[in-house]
């Protein structure tokens, strides 16, 4: 885990790289390297020039540095590099052969708006972590002008480090800040990137090693989950093992007219590597997912109102045992039968004579009757979180079971009986005040998406995503998170794995069909592409292909 930084923290980072004998000037050489590497990769496929074009729009500091830098190394390149320095009289103490510079062509304030209509991408290297919420009128036009082209041409817009514009301590943003397609983020994560406003300028964050060493995260901090976490989280699975050994997962929830929440959730937990999925739903929403869906199994629950919520939850409360973790929540409505589901299968607000859990062997944890308490293991999702925001202090009710509240910032408020606004003015702070006073780990969904542990810590993902703004997006990330919980990840693994890999996944679906036309099976469908990758990189295609023939 990377801790997201300050820019004392990341200034404190140089100078130690520093004291290990790292100059400032070789600091800088690698960053523009790194700059000019991720640029290349994301022009190649979609430029048709013969020689991509780009404009370096290059300030007075070190971030304006790195960009001439990477600029020489593009014109080393056989890029066609132009550059317009703002407020810089002097290229300066810069790492790069002069011969390289020449290659690019310096052009003035009366040129920009002719070679803006020319390029393949705009560079920003202005200010970076040196940058203010408030940006000067003039460089404002500029910017502005070079979004005019990403929405006219297909311009691609590059930040070097952050977008100018915006604070890298509290995500404080000019309203006409430098909108990236592409940040690349140099040598430590900036905390400031990924909070609201400031991520709506970011783009997709890519971040790049120098040599910098990132301060440990403490107790009560916030966090970046990394790949390196994940490949350490992911269960190991044994070639003679079998799927109730696997995990099993249990999905409670559908309604009439919400079949496709539950349906969604199965196909993810299914796709994240659980041995087994169940879905307890009415009885009349079975023919239509078992028609999509031929590897769940049923429990079909009674339809109806007066009394169904408890005849549900008779059938779950008689199958849970066999499974290692339930999800309960998706698309379970608001009508009567749902809170009495709720309320039994939970254990909330009745006479308790018995404990209803299950081990993570998914043995009995105690003898269950009607009225007994849940200490299972369980992700409570969508109106799941809903009923509990009614049922009173079910916290205090449920500190034996393990749970994974996943909601957004309307059922977070909800829960902490708060206002919506305070949640998304701060929604890491509102989770982890929900994680430390239920004393169980929360996820909340909204910008840059959060597990938060009852310790208080907080685990960030890496990309924030418009697209996710769709039917379904939820539902997937709650089944993600069940099916890694039921091969045996406890809740801050399988809280952050989940997200980090459905995180990813959307990446993937975004690249492919696109932010407006993204749907939440096209998450599931990049599942198995992205688990290939992190589980299984000596399962590659092309081997595959070789040994096939």
């Amino acid at each position: 885990m990377l801790k997201l930084c300050t820019v004392e923290e990341v200034r404190r980072a140089e100078e130690e790289a520093v004291n290990r004998g790292i100059s400032y000037r070789e600091l800088m050489a690698r960053a523009g390297a790194q700059v000019a590497v991720a640029i290349q990769n994301l022009v190649r496929a979609q430029s048709h020039s013969a020689a991509p074009r780009a404009l370096f729009l290059v300030g007075p500091g070190k971030n304006g540095g790195d960009g001439l830098v990477a600029a020489a190394q593009l014109a080393t390149n056989g890029w066609e590099c132009a550059v317009w320095t703002w407020q810089r009289p002097a290229i300066g103490d810069v790492p790069v052969d002069e011969t390289a510079l020449e290659r690019c062509r310096f052009v003035d304030t009366t040129d920009l708006d002719t070679v803006l209509g020319t390029v393949d991408v705009v560079v920003d290297a202005i200010f970076g972590i040196g940058g203010r919420p408030r940006l000067p009128d003039d460089l404002a036009a500029v910017f502005q002008a070079a979004y005019r082209q990403r929405v006219q041409r297909g311009t691609l817009l590059v930040a070097v480090d952050l977008p100018s514009g915006i604070d890298s301590d509290t995500g404080a943003a000019d309203e006409r800040a430098f909108r990236a397609d592409l940040t690349v983020m140099i040598g430590l994560p900036k905390i400031g990137a990924y909070r609201a406003p400031a991520l709506r300028y970011t783009g997709v964050i890519e971040l790049v090693d120098i040599g910098l060493v990132s301060p440990p995260v403490s107790a009560g901090g916030i966090g970046l989950v990394t790949e390196d976490d994940v490949r350490h989280w992911l269960p190991r699975r044994e070639a003679d093992t079998h799927k109730w050994a696997v995990g099993a997962v249990l999905i409670v929830g559908g309604a009439p007219g919400y079949y496709g929440a539950p349906r969604l959730s199965a196909a993810a937990a299914l796709r994240a590597g659980a041995g087994l999925v169940t879905l307890a739903v009415p009885r009349s929403l079975v023919p239509a997912i078992a028609a999509s869906l031929a590897e769940v199994t049923f429990v079909p629950a009674p339809d109806g109102d007066v009394g169904a919520g408890e005849r549900w939850a008779e059938l779950v409360r008689e199958v849970l045992p066999r499974y290692r973790v339930m999800l309960i929540g998706p698309g379970l409505g608001q009508d009567r039968p749902a809170e009495e589901l709720v309320r039994a299968v939970l254990g909330i607000g009745k006479q308790r004579r018995g404990a209803l859990g299950f081990t993570p062997g998914g043995e009995t944890a105690g003898a269950g009757v009607a009225s007994a308490r849940f200490t299972g293991y369980a992700v409570i999702d969508a109106d799941g979180l809903n009923w509990l925001a009614r049922l009173g202090p079910w916290h205090e009710e449920l500190r034996e079971a393990r749970l994974i509240l996943t909601p957004h910032p309307g059922e977070l408020a909800r829960l902490l009986q708060s206002d919506v606004a305070e949640v998304v003015r701060d929604p890491w702070g509102a989770a982890a005040e929900a994680a430390q006073q239920f004393g169980q780990h929360i996820v909340i969904k909204t910008g840059h998406a959060a597990l938060a542990t009852p310790e208080g810590t907080v685990i960030v993902t890496p990309h924030a995503h418009a697209g996710l703004a769709t039917a379904g997006t939820g539902d997937v990330l709650a089944g993600v998170i069940a099916g890694f919980a039921a091969q045996g990840l406890e809740p801050l693994a399988a809280g952050a794995t989940g997200l980090f890999v459905a995180n990813r996944a959307a990446v993937r679906a975004i690249a492919r069909r696109g932010t407006l036309s993204l749907l939440a099976a096209d998450i599931v469908e990049e599942l198995p592409a992205v688990l290939r990758a992190l589980y299984d990189p000596r399962w590659a295609p092309e081997q595959l292909v070789a040994e096939s023939r």
